[in-house]
């Protein structure tokens, strides 16, 4: 019943939100050739809602019903604003902007020390022009990619949503995933998986070249670059420079080339037309937040608009050039835009940077977007789009229940249609199934590893004494080597430790570690075994508890002193010894059972912060003598287990006893890297 009710609910949600937004549609154009102008923006400025032209200049924008007395703005770089009440319209609408007559010849002559300053300026007005606090705002985004034939190969697109850090902050924000959706274009046998790319989503913060300071923009680089004024036009009613900069003839730093829009009243950053250079593009390989790396060419387009005296992040268009000739492109416009402060996306809501967004998304549905606005699909898109529509039809009609089962398994967003199907499930099957449904669930391997890397500090005293040790006993009584010295107590034990976890299932796992120590003890540790974890938070930043049960054997042994080797070469288990002096140490080999406990806070799906504790406990052990030649380039260094060859003295009497006490603890920090 409680399903049932759910069911109701979210229909009728559905319903509504569908019925309180109008949908307009139209055309924009250039006045005089007729020529459609694509990536012009058209919406409300003043209430943050918007959306942008195709490539064949054709719109469709949709306005919650409570703005209906507003008016609608269409502007385009080089063009005067169009405005016209909402009331007055009626679809189709069509849109012709006439070119701006802006010209202000007094700066056409300045020097590039002068352009310099405008860009100074510029970046100076950032914390007057853009936010100073952070903000949410509503994105969709596609990302696409083609082969050399300019063939599409897959689709994808997404309502995302966008928290945005200050301007002033330096941290990156964050991108959840209201819906999304996807369509390939090749068969499944032609299909690779590998080949969609991870942060594509992360567009919105990647190209926001304000934020980032690229290096254009960004005063240390000022030498890498030439600038210039190539012209003043204007961009919504105001005046604009159009600066274009390069590469200075010796620079060895620059990134990019191309066009930076600055108001000339406010000196705000308006929007960038870049690409990077080809010599960067091999440079800088990993240069994030831009694409650089094994690509032909990456070419940008960046866009701002103004808001409540503010200019926010509006649209950005990346498209990268393969070698083959194939194209893959990103494309991000943001739809609504909350000017207050805003709180950061729920953790579990957040897709990582190393999220492929291809994976994310549902099968493809003209009727999926509902309320929201998109960007346009340009003339290619449509065309693929529509003959694998024809494709699927005809596959269902040949093989239906083939179709279904396929369907099933590309759809990962079906909340609101898999419900009906859910409706006689009893509450915990149907929350259990939203959990499975849920976007924001990352796919989990049924095999994966993880590394983790840390400090323990042990508990394993030694006590202060005197040793006295003789090596290599003759039947004449002269050793090989002899040493009478003083060792001094130690508390505690630092080293560094490793483990690998192979996880069989989401929270049991097998463990291999090892260990090695900071200081002049020999410290070689080894453990395999087995565990499991638990996450106390579920639906919050997980924090997983892991027990482990493992198998430890320990080589330890402290420092005594060095030996001189009056005798000569000599062998210990068949390794030639011929070093002027060879330091000694006592120790034992010990098998223990170590029983462990972590605690581990996730930072990022690929992080985790832990803490831990553990008790060992010996259950066998034998003593032995390590030699360490010294002087040598090549130095041996070898146990001999205690025999009648060796003798050692503590406190001028016989020992032969581990110099370890027979149980001790360890607590440890360190990082997880999955």
């Amino acid at each position: 019943m409680r399903s049932i009710i759910l069911f109701a609910l979210l229909f009728s949600s559905a319903c509504l939100m569908a019925q309180d937004y109008i949908t307009y549609s139209g055309t924009i154009t250039d006045i005089q050739s007729g020529a459609p102008l694509s990536y012009a923006h058209v919406g409300i400025p003043e209430k943050g809602i918007g959306a942008t032209s195709g490539q064949d200049g054709s719109f469709v924008l949709k306005i919650p019903a409570e703005y209906a007395n507003s008016t609608l703005i269409v502007s385009f770089i080089g063009y005067a604003s169009w405005k016209k009440p909402l009331q007055d319209l009626s679809n189709p609408i069509k849109i012709q902007l006439r070119r701006s007559s802006t010209t202000l010849t007094e700066i056409i002559v300045l020097d590039e020390g002068k352009i310099e300053d405008i860009i100074r300026r510029a970046i100076r007005q950032i914390p007057a022009n853009y936010p100073t606090h952070p903000t949410k705002v509503l994105g969709f985004y596609r990302e696409s990619k083609t082969d050399k034939d300019q063939h599409y190969t897959y689709l994808a697109e997404g309502v995302l949503d966008i928290y945005k850090t200050s301007y002033r902050n330096t941290k990156e924000g964050q991108i959840g995933l209201v819906q999304g959706r996807q369509m390939i274009f090749l068969p499944p046998e032609e299909w690779d998986y590998s080949s969609n790319f991870s942060a594509g989503h992360m567009a919105a913060l990647r190209f926001d070249f304000v934020k980032n300071r690229e290096d254009f923009i960004n005063e240390d680089y000022f030498d890498q670059y030439k600038y210039w004024l190539r012209e003043v036009t204007e961009y919504k009613d105001r005046p604009v420079y159009v600066i274009g900069f390069d590469e200075e003839d010796n620079a060895t730093k620059a990134k990019t080339k191309g066009i930076v829009y600055i108001d000339t009243t406010t000196y705000a950053f308006l929007r960038a037309e870049f690409e990077v250079l080809p010599n960067a593009q091999r440079k800088y390989y990993n240069a994030y937040p831009l694409y650089t790396g094994n690509w032909q060419a990456n070419r940008f387009i960046v866009d701002y608009q103004p808001l409540d005296g503010k200019w926010y992040f509006s649209q950005a268009l990346r498209e990268g050039l393969y070698r083959d000739g194939g194209i893959y492109s990103n494309e991000i416009l943001i739809t609504e835009i909350n000017p207050e402060s805003a709180a950061p996306i729920p953790y579990l809501e957040r897709l990582d940077r190393e999220d492929e967004f291809l994976d994310l998304t549902g099968e493809y549905d003209q009727n999926f977007w509902r309320h929201y606005n998109t960007i346009p699909l340009n003339d290619n898109l449509q065309e693929s789009v529509q003959q694998m529509r024809t494709a699927e039809v005809a596959t269902e009609v040949f093989d239906s229940t083939n179709m279904a089962r396929v369907q099933r398994q590309r759809d990962s967003l079906r909340q609101l249609q898999t419900l009906p199907e859910r409706i006689e499930s009893d509450t915990e099957a149907a929350e259990e199934d939203l959990a499975i449904q849920n976007p924001y669930q990352r796919k989990r391997r049924p095999w994966k590893v993880q590394w983790s890397v840390g400090g323990r500090y042990y508990d394993l005293a030694t006590e202060a004494a005197r040793y006295s040790i003789q090596y290599g006993l003759a039947e004449d009584g002269i050793p090989i080597l002899s040493l009478d010295e003083p060792m001094k107590a130690r508390n505690f034990e630092a080293t560094m430790h490793n483990d690998f976890d192979l996880y069989f299932h989401k929270n049991f796992f097998f463990r291999w570690g090892f260990a090695t120590d900071f200081t002049n003890s020999i410290f070689k540790e080894r453990e395999l075994g087995f565990g499991a974890q638990f996450n106390l938070l579920p639906n919050s930043r997980p924090l997983r508890v892991r027990f482990t049960a493992l198998h430890n054997r320990l080589n330890y042994a402290r420092y005594v002193g060095q030996a001189q080797n009056d005798f000569g070469k000599f062998e210990v288990n068949n390794k030639k010894y011929s070093a002027d002096k060879v330091n000694l140490y006592y120790g034992s080999r010990i098998h223990q059972v170590h029983l462990g406990v972590s605690l581990a806070l996730e930072l990022n799906p690929a992080r985790e912060i832990y803490l831990q504790a553990g008790y060992l406990l010996p259950f066998a052990e034998k003593q032995h003598l390590y030699l360490w030649e010294r002087g040598q380039f090549f130095r041996q260094k070898e146990r001999a287990f205690l025999n009648n060859s060796i003798e050692v003295n503590r406190n001028d009497a016989p020992f032969d006893q581990p110099i370890t006490p027979g149980q001790y603890f360890f607590v440890g920090v360190g990082m997880v890297f999955k």
